[in-house]
């Protein structure tokens, strides 16, 4: 009999839904594969430690939530917590897995989960933002196909088509990503380093007097300031990216955080965008194909 695991395994793979960080292979064309190549502090990062990246926290995000599940649901993280060997194999199912019980359990339950995390998280975020002193998290990434404009309209219509499925499988540390109006994005999510969950406000048209400063050789970009509940700002993010010369694109992606953060919360946070732009940027060139 088949579980219902490999049940939604086979179906997620089926509907095409499988997203592949940093090397992938375009359907039907073997001979042209798709190169994705990032680079943490000048530093080119493997595809094998990217996946190993990934796999510890699917790990983490599925340990959190199946504590606080019904049994039902907490079933379907149990062969991703039972994977001791620490291979990389099943990332594609698993990131599919943890993405359909968090849509499961819907924008409440979620809020709720995370609602301790977010009393402490947005105060302690407030205050470190308040000296308004900011420091960046870096990390660039590029494609051997796609282009630069192409990956952006893709990205921007996913945000406004509210492609929540899209937003959380990119990254097992997204637990929710939502739009509730055009152009903005309400996420709640673990960034890089930190214990707890946050709850933050992205509005891509609030981008005046952003602390990362704009690249004039990236001529693509989204930008804004990411805000608490009450308004206040405590961070912001510049993607820019540009098309390559060879072919293909290339994006520097940066969010700012206040300054007085430890360090490595930055560290981590490359790490982070690294992850989930491989995944984004993978889930754009198979859009593009026949």
């Amino acid at each position: 009999m088949i579980s219902r695991r490999n049940f939604m395994t086979l179906a997620s793979l089926a509907a095409g839904a499988g997203l592949i960080p940093l090397t992938a292979h375009r359907a039907g064309a073997s001979a042209d594969p798709l190169v994705l190549t990032a680079y943490i502090n000048g530093q080119t990062v493997d595809r094998t430690a990217m996946l190993q990246w990934e796999a510890r926290r699917l790990k983490v995000a599925a340990e959190r939530l199946s504590h606080n599940l019904p049994a039902a649901l907490a079933a379907e993280l149990g062969a991703l917590l039972d994977d001791s060997t620490g291979s990389v194999e099943h990332v594609a199912q698993d990131r599919q897995t943890l993405a359909d019980v968090k849509l499961q359990l819907g924008h409440e339950a979620i809020r709720d989960l995370l609602a301790a995390d977010i009393a402490v998280s947005s105060p302690m975020s407030a205050v470190a933002a308040a000296m308004d002193e900011w420091a960046p998290s870096k990390t660039r990434l590029s494609s051997s196909h796609g282009t630069a404009q192409g990956f952006m309209d893709w990205f921007n219509t996913r945000i406004n088509r509210d492609d929540q499925r899209t937003m959380l499988v990119a990254n097992p540390d997204h637990f929710l990503i939502t739009s509730p109006r055009a152009g903005v994005q309400e996420v709640l999510e673990v960034t890089g380093g930190a214990m707890l969950a946050s709850q933050f406000f992205i509005d891509y048209a609030d981008n005046t007097s952003l602390p990362i400063p704009r690249d004039p050789l990236y001529p693509v970009q989204t930008a804004g300031w990411a805000r608490i509940s009450d308004g206040t700002k405590i961070g912001a993010v510049r993607h820019q990216l540009r098309d390559n010369p060879q072919g293909g694109f290339t994006a520097q992606l940066a969010v700012s955080f206040p300054a007085a953060l430890p360090p490595w919360m930055f560290t981590e946070h490359q790490w982070h965008l690294a992850c989930e732009f491989s995944n984004w940027v993978s889930a754009y060139i198979t859009s593009t194909q026949p």
